[in-house]
């Protein structure tokens, strides 16, 4: 466990610090800047679609630092736009897809990332269009969908916020895609995005978002901290009292 440590892996990224490697400094850099951005009151339009570049970069230094892919694209089809695509297959990737509790295929496999730096939250139509993208235009290949936001997406609970048990907007898509497909798409924020220069961090914070989706506890995800805990009044009293015992 200390020799985890040395090597900057958290307690609860280790499972899956073998998978996901990032350039830190270079990430590190993006976050900073993508930062900058998100504090800005009143951002003109240069500093906004110089954000949108910055979170593109972004995405393509994180998913660059996955094990097992052999494509990675960002390009203009005939008839769609790809912010990032990403494809693996072998062992390592197959891997990945059963951390994130995804079933591997024996052919090679598809992520779909969008990236929107925006202020404002994905709205229903947004998702809806990866939603098509993913189950018309990539219905055999693709097996995960990923928002790169700084602020989510509707209907989503907003960090710091109590449970959001009401389902609606952006999220009750999610929630209906996932039913009909099997296929998650799930969404990071600014709060997320700020931990990825973290060995396994991206494959952490993916697999409790995909947790959340079957769970449904309506709470922000992905906490820097090591255990997540949601228990009644009766049950929260004995679990503070096993945890006192401890120290």
């Amino acid at each position: 466990m200390e020799s985890a440590k040395k090597l900057g892996v958290e307690f609860d990224s280790i499972y899956y610090a073998d998978y996901y490697t990032p350039n830190k400094p270079l990430v590190q850099e993006l976050i900073d800047e993508i930062n900058c951005f998100y504090r800005k009151n009143r951002p003109s339009q240069k500093d906004r679609r110089d954000a949108g570049y910055k979170l593109e970069e972004l995405a393509l230094a994180v998913f660059h630092g996955l094990s097992g892919w052999f494509s990675i694209k960002s390009f203009q089809s005939s008839t769609a736009q790809y912010d990032l695509l990403m494809s693996g297959e072998g062992p390592e990737w197959e891997d990945i897809l059963q951390l994130l509790t995804i079933d591997p295929r024996k052919y090679a496999v598809s992520i779909v990332v969008e990236a929107k730096a925006t202020k404002a939250r994905v709205d229903d139509a947004q998702f809806a269009r990866l939603c098509s993208l993913m189950q018309n235009n990539l219905k055999k290949r693709s097996v995960l969908g990923i928002f790169f936001t700084l602020n989510g997406a509707s209907g989503f609970p907003i960090d710091d916020t109590k449970a959001v048990k009401s389902i609606g907007y952006s999220r009750l898509r999610q929630l209906l895609f996932y039913a009909e497909t099997n296929k998650p798409i799930v969404v990071l924020d600014i709060h997320d995005i700020q931990q990825l220069t973290e060995n396994g961090s991206l494959l952490r914070i993916l697999s409790r978002k995909i947790m959340e989706i079957e769970e449904q506890t309506g709470l922000p995800t992905c906490k820097e901290k090591i255990k997540e805990v949601l228990l009644p009044e009766n049950l929260e009293k004995l679990y503070k009292k096993l945890n006192s015992l401890q120290t």
